[in-house]
């Protein structure tokens, strides 16, 4: 029998991914993990207010809260440094094992921060605890949406990649929902003393114990046919092979890895400024109530669930190209008239949001599959994850402070034409970038 021919036996009776049950309950573990990522990244930011004096100093409440949103931001320090590390572990480990150590973390986390001592019990200790906690989380968050991505789009059928890998997207905004309707349904249900005393370790508590079980289901994943024909490619072939050593390196893969980064400029901007702090900057900066700015946002964030779906089922037919110049071109147009649009009312925030969401579902209908598919499998999951947590962290997580300080200083308009850059970027990666619909995954 010949080595090609032994690899393929050996794949053939070593994967299980045949199966349209077995193919939807990976789906589903592998997303109702990335939910509860999103659920704990999003309650931090959602309960801060309240349990700051329990982690810092109480006499200065101000400083306290200073301090825990600090913290919420080495978070994000974090996640280019754990994008890298998880991705380098899911190409050479295997997808499952990294999803699920990333899972065993973020639930790790959770339960720490509910189940940890206060300020006044330990002192500075209490801030130590935080701080390790959240590290943890961040490194986990950092490695977690790469390689989902990567797990799911090696796990779908054929003609379905981009819709695979489209749901990662509907799992964190479902993770989002979930977290504002917990906040919401405590809030309402707890007096501010009882929140800040007790009532806030019961949102982390609920996402360590949800974290447990989405740690169970993981453990159950399907390795996908992809890593598992590469490894046993890898450990039948002649290790000299010429090119071979040059194809394992994540730099010579440059072309992909600007790929990667160039999608996530825009995405990340667009997701964090009009689906994470829109409805903050509603009230902050044209008075909307509270209540009106929140039910605006989760109906929005319930129709891009929809759209994302949508968006993924047509790009799997037209192709990735098209999908995201769509997006490119209606972000430069559409920007400033879509923001000023906004006046403190119920309807514009809705409508504006809706238009958004709309066009940012172009983009995350088929970002994921283009991710996957610039990289041969052997460097995957780092190619996606490194790229797109470092452009995250860089353009994502500090829009909402770039928003807040210009339009502070009277310079709204200036953060809009941030906004128009960072699609035209996206809009060039696009216009650049070759059509990946066709493109094979086990290379």
């Amino acid at each position: 029998m010949s080595s090609e021919a032994r690899v393929k036996t050996t794949v053939a009776t070593t994967t299980t991914g045949g199966g349209k049950g077995r193919r939807l309950r990976d789906l589903v573990a592998v997303n109702f993990g990335n939910t509860l990522e999103w659920y704990d990244w999003t309650i931090y930011s959602l309960f801060a207010p309240y349990f700051a004096v329990q982690f810092f100093n109480p006499d200065d409440a101000a400083s306290a809260l200073l301090a825990t949103l600090a913290v919420f931001a080495v978070g994000f320090i974090t996640r280019p440094l754990g994008g890298f590390l998880f991705g380098a572990y899911a190409d050479r480990a295997g997808r499952r094992k990294s999803l699920t150590v990333a899972m065993m973390l973020t639930a790790a986390g959770s339960l720490v921060i509910a189940l940890a001592p206060t300020y006044q019990s330990v002192g500075l200790f209490a801030s130590v605890i935080l701080l390790s906690a959240r590290l943890l989380q961040g490194l986990a968050h950092g490695g977690e949406m790469g390689t989902s991505v990567t797990y799911l789009v090696e796990r779908a059928p054929t003609g379905r990649r981009a819709l695979f890998g489209g749901t990662s997207w509907v799992s964190v905004v479902l993770g989002t929902i979930l977290a504002t309707l917990t906040s919401l349904l405590l809030t309402s249900s707890l007096g501010e003393g009882e929140l800040r005393s007790w009532g806030w370790r019961l949102a982390f508590g609920i996402g360590g114990v949800l974290g447990l079980y989405a740690l169970y289901l993981r453990r159950r994943l399907t390795e996908t046919d992809a890593f598992e024909e590469t490894l046993q490619a890898d450990r039948s072939a002649p290790t000299d092979i010429p090119g071979d050593a040059t194809n394992r390196r994540l730099l010579h893969h440059w072309r992909g890895i600007l790929v990667v980064f160039g999608l996530s400029v825009g995405g990340s901007v667009m997701f964090y400024t009009w689906l994470i702090f829109m409805p903050t900057y509603a009230q902050l900066h044209h008075g909307q109530a509270a209540s009106s700015a929140l039910t605006a946002s989760l109906i929005a964030q319930v129709f891009f669930l929809g759209a994302v779906l949508a968006a993924g089922w047509l790009g799997d037919r037209v192709g990735r190209k098209p999908m995201v110049i769509a997006f490119g071109v209606t972000f430069v147009a559409l920007t400033v008239p879509v923001n000023l649009m906004i006046d403190g009312s119920f309807g514009t925030l809705l409508t504006a949001m809706l238009i958004a969401l709309a066009a940012l579902a172009l983009l995350f209908g088929v970002n994921g599959a283009v991710w996957a598919e610039v990289f041969p499998t052997r460097v995957r999951a780092s190619g996606v994850a490194g790229p797109l947590s470092l452009a995250t962290a860089i353009f994502g997580g500090t829009a909402p402070y770039i928003n807040t300080a210009l339009t502070q200083a009277g310079h709204h308009d200036w953060f809009l034409y941030y906004l128009m850059v960072a699609a035209a970027i996206t809009l060039v990666t696009g216009l650049l970038m070759n059509e990946t619909r066709h493109a094979r995954l086990t290379r």
